[in-house]
This record gives C-alpha cells, structure tokens and sequence, in this order.
C-alpha cells in the first residue's frame, strides 16, 4: 500500500523507519454516504445537487486512514447534455516517510509525509449520432500541496480530457477517454535548499477504456466489467543536481476486473480486482529501481440504496 520498490521492501527489514507506524500490506475498510438533491429550476430539465463523504480504513496502518468531500452540481439541457461542476477535498492523506533535507540534522531525521488533495472540475456533454451514446470534454485545476516540511514538492496540474461513452449495443458499455496534464512544480527554487536543486513539474498522456456487460452474458451476475488504464509521464526537470527527476519517465498500466450481484432491489455486491504495474526509465539505474512498483488490489463492496423524497 505504500507503493515500496523491491529495493525499498528490503531496505524497510533492515532500516524500519521507512515503514514508521504501518506495515506493507493492509486490508482496508471503505465506506460512503452520499446525498442528491433534485429540483426543477429550469422548466423540463433536471438540476443535480450531490453532496459525498468518503472514508478509507486502513486496519494495518495507523497513518494511512483518510477521508475525503465531493459537491457536485449538474444542469441538464437537452438530450444527453449536460453541464457539470464539481469540487472535492481530500485534506490529509499519508504518502509514506521521508528525510526532510532542508532540516540541518536530516541524517539523524526523518518525517511523515502527508499533502491534500483539492480538485476542481468543469465538464460538458452532448449527444453524438449514436442511439444513447454520448461525447463530454472537461477541464481539471488539481492542487497537491504537502506538509510543511515537504513543500518542494507542491504541485499545480491542469488537465484536460475528452472521452465518448458507447451504449447504442444492446446489453453492452463502452467508453473510454483521453487525458493530458501539465504539472507546475510552483515551490521551485522559492529559497529552500532542497527547491534548489529538485524540479518535480512533468506533462503526462492517459489513455482509458472499459467494458462490461450485463447478465445477457452471465447469467449468474447480473454484470460483468473491464478496464484498462495506460499513463506516460515525462518530467521536465533539466538540473544536472536532480538524478532523480532530470531525464526521468514512467509507464503505469492498470488492469481491472469486476463482478455485480443484485441481491435485492436495494442491496447489490460488486467485487473487484485490479493489477497496477509501474516501469521507470532514468538516466540513473538506481532512480529505475526506486521507482518502480507491481500493486494488487481486491475488494468486496457492499451497496445499499434508499430514497427519500419531499414534495412541496
């Protein structure tokens, strides 16, 4: 769960403050609640209020456990389109432990890393020639600040993405997308020693696409699912005094698996499995081998539906 290269797996029996106050692998208790609100400010077109909190238990980890907002607010205005506007925060979430180099004793010192997360997305959609399918394009403002101790590392990414959604095959979902993002390093050179001599702003390029049907197919479920995820990242550091940006790039691929039961009108159960594998390639051999990782996931989710409504 912390991401360790097979290099830091080992260093971590060896030298345990790496590990701090959690262990490699964990199980993890995730829950949700979400609220919608639905009135009809416009006459014949939908307007979506959704409020959502996220949590994440991480029973073997007394760092990694986090929680996490989302408000969205969605204007309907015409046949499959849509304007959305949403804003989620996750303020706090552990990254792992590392020396803090700007502190004058960081051989003897080593501090917990934490950043927040703070997302703000603007998303349009239509309708394309295709029965139920439709295209959306969105712009994404995604702000990664760390702790104080960390700030060389704050980030500033601009996104933008395009992707279609394919439903005019009966019985059968396809959609993918289309990212590029742009991240400033804005703490760069700003009078620590450590901005000095690090740049960690990069461009990055994803591609995205899933597939599932539904018990057509598989008569025991009632859905069956699949996707594919592939990243390319190029930092943009020059410093000759930064081996472990300057040069540096990374394929992350993600493959995933999925299964749904309805097991009443209001309870459904999906378990999902995934296989994420990251390949660094650097000047310096020993950057390739820090910063590569295999990652597995599995998890059983459990989903109660109610409504409530109020008429007036």
């Amino acid at each position: 769960m912390l991401k360790f290269s097979e290099e830091e797996k080992l260093d971590s029996e060896t030298e345990p403050w790496l590990l701090g106050r959690n262990m490699l692998t964990s199980s993890v208790v995730k829950g949700s609640v979400s609220f919608i609100y639905i009135p009809y400010t416009i006459s014949g077109h939908e307007t979506q209020l959704n409020v959502k909190f996220n949590y994440s238990n991480f029973v073997d980890s007394n760092d990694k456990k986090y929680y996490s907002y989302l408000f969205k607010l969605s204007q309907h205005l015409g046949h499959y389109e849509w304007v959305k506007v949403s804003y989620s925060l996750l303020p706090h979430l552990y990254l792992r432990e590392y020396i803090d180099r700007d502190n004058p004793i960081y051989y003897f010192y080593d501090s917990s890393t934490f950043f927040s997360i703070e997302n703000l997305q603007v998303q349009y959609s239509h309708s394309i020639p295709f029965k139920k399918s439709y295209f959306s394009i969105s712009y994404n403002l995604q702000k990664q600040y760390y702790n104080g101790e960390f700030t060389e590392f704050d980030l500033d990414i601009n996104g933008f993405k395009v992707g279609i959604y394919l439903r005019n095959i009966s019985h059968i979902k396809i959609s993918a997308n289309l990212s590029n993002s742009m991240a400033d390093n804005i703490s760069f050179q700003d009078g620590h020693f450590s901005t000095q001599t690090k740049d960690r702003g990069y461009e990055q390029n994803r591609f995205w696409v899933s597939l599932s049907v539904d018990d057509k197919y598989i008569p025991i479920f009632n859905e069956l699912g699949t996707s594919f995820s592939i990243e390319k990242r190029a930092f943009s550091s020059a410093l000759v005094s930064d081996p472990l940006h300057r040069g540096r790039t990374h394929t992350d691929q993600k493959f995933s698996l999925w299964l749904k039961k309805n097991i009443s009108k209001k309870l459904d159960v999906k378990i999902f499995g995934s296989y994420r594998s990251r390949s660094t390639n650097s000047e310096v051999e020993f950057v390739e081998g820090l910063k590569s990782f295999n990652k597995y996931d599995f998890y059983m989710t459990f989903t109660y539906q109610s409504n409530f409504n109020i008429y007036y």
